[in-house]
């Protein structure tokens, strides 16, 4: 591999790993629909097949309200982390170029006082918070492979820097941590892995699936405590999810009201409920506008996320759709959820939950404004 190709792949994996996580932002803007056309297909790809499903779904909550304030706050953590990120990181490429234009040979001040990778660090905590930030699992499994590879091209530009400064380099490298400061007492006693040939490609391949393997099960564990922490309430063949917090009985009242109305009961025979299919609904505000869901017409979801909290307790439209599910077995209760790959909406009921009115019958349009893409379930 040429230097050149070697310099290059950082950029290019950094590169390929936005395009990913540019979702977020095209997600507000009119630039979704050709975003999509070449990502969306990806998704839809992946969303396939219940073995790799799972890449394509969220395990943070996204437009749901959690009873737990560490999960609410971290959407907002994770947009201060992207700024500290790229704010140290031109600070570290100033650094860089300054020293290139007045040739003054290695960088050791400033932020490479502290730390030897500062720009790597800076990549590292942007990717961490656009990963809280749009936590779907494809995200995360860039993410660990993006640290991966920035740590094995730092350890190749560290000795190219040592070829080219040789003692100087040497003693700084002894003396300043890699990329955390402190980092260095850990990274000393872990294993060293063999420094060459097939042992230590076989040993960096297993170490990656390790690390890998942790980072997803750990993920899945905090989606199952995210879904856990949303307003819930189940029946043996439906799941629904409040968008805001609410109790169980609120929510049962609410789901009686729509139940039992007989355009609801008509519509929900004809998409086959009752022969055995799953429904996943939500119960959303009236004056919520949420994109992500197949609930409002276009012209109303461009608008973009719009969740006041003034909204009004007693009014709300509830979205009800069958549930595509990855497993034949029969699923119940938080299984629904876990279990969805994607949603048919068939009916949207707007009622007045302290009155027992249903006020509004409506078909939902068949898709969310970018397609057919998966999104967020809660």
């Amino acid at each position: 591999m040429t230097k050149n190709v070697k310099k290059g792949i950082g950029p290019m994996v950094w590169l390929f790993y936005l395009f990913i996580v540019f979702e977020i932002i095209y997600m507000i803007t009119p630039f979704a629909f050709y975003y999509y056309s070449a990502y969306g297909p990806s998704l839809n790809f992946l969303n396939k097949s219940p073995l790799t499903a799972w890449l394509s779904g969220f395990f943070l909550p996204h437009f749901t309200e959690s009873s737990s304030w560490i999960l609410n706050a971290l959407h907002g953590a994770g947009w201060i982390l992207f700024l500290i990120g790229f704010v140290l990181f031109i600070i570290g490429a100033g650094q860089i170029y300054y020293a290139k234009f007045t040739r003054k040979g290695a960088v050791t001040g400033g932020l490479y006082k502290f730390v030897r990778n500062p720009q790597y660090t800076a990549f590292s905590i942007m990717g961490l918070g656009v990963l809280l930030v749009w936590p779907r699992f494809i995200v995360l499994v860039m993410f660990v492979t993006m640290l991966f590879v920035y740590y094995f091209l730092a350890k190749k530009e560290e000795k190219e820097c040592e070829a080219k400064f040789a003692d100087d380099f040497k003693n700084y490298v002894k003396k300043t941590s890699m990329f955390i400061p402190g980092d260095s007492f850990i990274l000393k006693r872990l294993p060293s892995l063999p420094k060459s040939g097939f042992k230590r490609v076989v040993s960096m391949l297993l170490l990656f699936i390790l690390v890998m393997g942790l980072f997803v099960i750990t993920a899945s564990a905090i989606r199952n405590y995210s879904i856990a922490s949303i307003s819930t309430f189940y029946s043996r063949d439906s799941a629904a999810i409040s968008t805001v917090l609410m109790s169980k009985k609120d929510m049962e009242k609410i789901m009686k009201i729509t139940f039992k109305h007989p355009e609801v009961r008509r519509r929900l025979a004809q998409a086959g409920y009752g022969s055995g299919e799953k429904l996943l609904n939500y119960i959303v505000p009236l004056e919520w506008v949420l994109p992500d869901l197949p609930l409002d017409p276009a012209s109303v979801s461009m608008r973009g996320h719009h969740q006041p909290k003034s909204s009004n307790p007693d009014k709300y439209k509830v979205l009800f759709t069958i549930a595509e599910l990855s497993s034949e077995n029969p699923v119940t209760g938080a299984e629904i959820i876990k279990s969805t790959l994607s949603r048919v909406p068939i009916i949207v009921v707007k009622l007045n939950q302290a009155t027992g009115e249903v006020f509004g019958i409506e078909t939902p349009p068949m898709h969310v404004l970018w397609g057919d893409i998966p999104t967020p379930l809660f």
